[in-house]
């Protein structure tokens, strides 16, 4: 091999070698990328989800007290039994058969007890948590349970009231 030939394969050699380095550099500046963002988007979700609780937490509270402001009758809320007896009725894990039928007990009853409105309540939170993500619907039966809450609050509270001799 003569000079000239040598020192091409040299220059080529090298060529292949710096941009070997250069991909494997920009391999793992993308690597770091790609986790970053991977991180970012859990972290975006996170966050979503968080204020999405804390909207639904504010219109479920909202519903409680129009409830025990008198703002909401029985009434006013009674068309959402037919939807709950509908989603309740597919319900299944983590809900138990004895939950499911509790549920629909108590959307059945007319006079609830506080304890009674408060069962409801904790068996309707448990529901919409499980089932948000399969059915939009599943924000009517805590609704429901958010609004009998507070009726079932005043109903109470306006009773002590009244039984309550005059001072």
């Amino acid at each position: 091999m003569d000079y000239y030939t040598v020192s091409l394969l040299i220059g080529v050699a090298s060529i292949i070698a710096s941009l070997a380095t250069v991909a494997y550099r920009l391999g793992s500046r993308l690597t770091g990328v790609e986790k970053d963002i991977e991180a970012l988007r859990r972290d975006v979700n996170a966050g979503f989800n968080r204020l999405a609780n804390v909207i639904n937490s504010v219109g479920e509270y909202i519903v409680v007290y129009l409830g025990s402001r008198g703002v909401l009758k029985p009434e006013d809320v009674y068309i959402l039994r037919t939807v709950i007896k509908g989603l309740a009725s597919t319900a299944v894990n983590p809900f138990t058969e004895a939950e499911r039928r509790r549920l629909l007990e108590l959307v059945d009853k007319d006079d609830l007890t506080i304890e009674e409105a408060e069962e409801l309540h904790k068996l309707a939170r448990k529901f919409y948590e499980e089932y948000i993500d399969k059915t939009p619907d599943a924000f009517k039966v805590l609704l429901y349970a958010a609004a009998m809450l507070g009726i079932t609050y005043r109903k109470y509270a306006l009773g002590k009231q009244t039984s309550q001799p005059p001072t």
